[in-house]
């Protein structure tokens, strides 16, 4: 592709991801308009990020076997298509019944599109750009994060929440027409199905552990579908190793250990930072008495400073590999969580936000680049499963995190809620999961040093899962890399990849 093909291509899977993350956060800040306007309940309302999430964790998966089907372009363009009318058919939305539905339909979207970016990513530029471009994608992605509650809480106040679902339709247009012009690749046909037997015992699993972890702390039956939730994924494994092309390859997973470790060192660490985030919230408004803005605000540091900080991670893991990148991002992230436990009733704000901080200076360098080397350490036919497995983990971090914040602030609190008369026992519950979280990055830190240390004895002649994927250097004097065995270069192209 040339240059100027890969900056507008590059410019609209920004704008995309940008959106996509922006109606994320945005829609959490309008909940309590949505709740007023359609007379839901708090349960209800909690139930329109419950399926926005399940949806993410089945969808991420589903859209990599789409991609092996369709190819990326199609599955990209097709997943933001859908994205953005259900944002149209939001704005109309006249129950809450409605909008659990449409937002599981949004989420499907906004699956296909993550899962489809890194491909498109890896498919486009050349591996020694990738990095750069990888943190660039980040940064669009945290800066929809950040401006999501604070621009979606103007809007809802100022427009009301419907007009949330209209304001960037108008960019979201543009850049679906911008990716269809600028990206021409086709996909090579595979013999393939969908695995719909896995996908659907896949699905009850995560729907019961969203269940559950909606439920820790308020029902006594919660455990009952976590622990169902446990068998029945149990069971997706087992059904997986006899499909002839499973949506999760376990025996290609099995076989790869840098793959694995990926993958984990992504699932404690985002499970650690949603957790936070909840306290936090909470922290500020329930014990210090900001209001959800001036909350908002100080939260949204985090996601301000990983968005300026991404595009340099980028280059450094051009530069000297992303697995020490990644190693970086965690002690980042794990000294801002240590020293967020050191927060009480007389704790300067300016030590609340110097803590935001560190940790977003610690995903800045560990997002991108973990993400990067996840999708580096398979062969080609299986980059668009790489990247839908590591969006999965970074979800079931989510709701890791929801169901450890639940049981200890049901632990420490009973049926109380967090206020000043209640400070000392939430303090107290809030250091035992930040100090858990602190163990989690410790542990994903190790994660990616053994995955350091795999890769420098493949560099001996020495390792095991030492995989030279050639089709990473195919045209990369062209400029282009090849990320899938399912996509290649438009034969109009002449190897440059699209107008």
């Amino acid at each position: 592709m040339s240059e100027s093909g890969l900056r507008s291509s590059m410019i609209a899977l920004s704008m995309c991801n940008f959106m996509v993350a922006f109606m994320v956060s945005g829609v959490g800040a309008c909940l309590p308009s949505i709740g007023s306007d359609l007379h839901a309940s708090a349960g209800e309302l909690s139930l329109i990020s419950a399926v926005y999430v399940l949806s993410l964790v089945i969808f991420n998966i589903v859209a990599a076997q789409l991609i092996a089907i369709m190819g990326q372009r199609r599955v990209f363009l097709y997943g933001f298509a859908v994205f953005l009318v259900m944002c149209l058919s939001l704005a109309f939305s006249p129950t809450v019944e409605l909008v659990w539905g449409q937002r599981f339909v949004q989420g499907a979207g906004a699956a296909m599109v993550a899962t489809s970016s890194v491909t498109l990513l890896i498919s486009i530029a050349p591996r020694s750009m990738q990095g750069r471009l990888m943190g660039l994608l980040t940064a669009s992605t945290y800066v929809g994060i950040a401006l999501g509650p604070l621009v979606g809480g103007g809007i809802a106040t100022m427009m009301g929440w419907r007009w949330l679902f209209v304001v960037l339709l108008p960019l979201g247009l543009l850049a679906w027409f911008a990716m269809f012009r600028t990206v021409k690749v086709q996909p090579v046909p595979v013999p393939t199905r969908l695995d719909l037997p896995g996908i659907g015992v896949m699905g009850a699993g995560f729907v019961l552990l969203t269940i559950g972890a909606s439920c820790v702390g308020r029902y006594d039956f919660a455990s009952w579908f976590l622990a169902g939730g446990g068998v029945v994924l149990v069971l997706f494994v087992f059904v997986e190793l006899h499909v002839v092309r499973p949506v999760v390859d376990v025996r290609f997973i099995a076989a790869h250990p840098s793959l694995i470790l990926g993958l984990f060192a992504a699932l404690v660490n985002f499970g650690s930072i949603n957790g936070l985030l909840y306290y936090f919230m909470l922290y500020l408004q329930q014990l210090r008495f900001l209001t959800p803005l001036e909350a908002g605000a100080f939260v949204a540091l985090q996601s301000v400073t990983q968005s300026l900080l991404s595009p340099l991670a980028g280059k450094l893991s051009d530069r000297i590999g992303p697995d020490p990148v990644s190693a970086i991002g965690l002690a980042f992230s794990g000294a801002g969580i240590l020293l967020s436990t050191r927060l009480d009733m007389q704790s300067s704000l300016y030590f609340v936000g110097l803590t935001q901080c560190i940790i977003g200076v610690g995903l800045a360098f560990f997002a991108g680049p973990n993400t990067l080397s996840i999708v580096r350490s398979v062969d080609a036919s299986h980059t668009p499963e790489a990247s839908g497995l590591a969006n999965t983990m970074r979800t079931l971090g989510m709701l890791i995190s929801l169901i450890v914040v639940s049981a200890t602030m049901t632990s420490y609190l009973g049926t109380h809620g967090a206020g000043p008369d209640m400070a000392e026992p939430f303090l107290q519950g809030m250091r035992l999961d930040l100090r858990l979280f602190v163990a989690l990055n410790v542990l994903g830190l190790l994660l990616v040093s053994l995955r350091i240390v795999n890769t420098w004895r493949c560099g001996l002649g020495k390792g095991v899962d030492c995989m030279p994927d050639p089709s990473f250097f195919e045209n990369e004097e062209e400029g282009a890399g090849v990320a899938s065995e399912s996509v290649r270069e438009h034969p109009d192209s002449s190897g440059k990849g699209g107008k």
